[in-house]
């Protein structure tokens, strides 16, 4: 498969979309202060953790990563916070959205 910009998003904007998402219900949630807010935690990392899947199968060990990704996905795993665990989640998204639109420049656009 050759990559364009276009086939790039179409592979990682569902993982943004579902981010998106989650991230409302997380805002919801928290300002509730309701029970559940872990999980929502868990399914986020989750959905992080297959666009960074799909990222390698696009671009093999060049993939676009932020920095002390595996030190910050650890804390989100591992966070009794979920207000912490959960801004930790949206820089790292944000992070990573920026990246790849960054890598995205060098292919063509279809």
């Amino acid at each position: 498969m050759t990559l364009s910009r276009k086939s790039i998003d179409q592979a990682v904007l569902p993982f943004f979309n579902e981010w998106s998402s989650l991230a409302d219900e997380l805002k919801s949630c928290m300002g509730q202060r309701a029970a559940g807010c872990h999980e929502l935690i868990i399914q986020a990392w989750k959905v992080y953790e297959g666009l960074k899947e799909t990222l390698a199968s696009l671009f093999g060990s060049g993939a676009p990563t932020p920095l002390n990704e595996s030190e910050r996905l650890e804390f989100v795993k591992n966070s009794r916070s979920t207000h912490a665990a959960s801004r930790q989640l949206e820089q790292l998204f944000e992070e990573l959205k920026k990246k790849i639109a960054r890598t995205k420049v060098g292919y063509p656009a279809e």
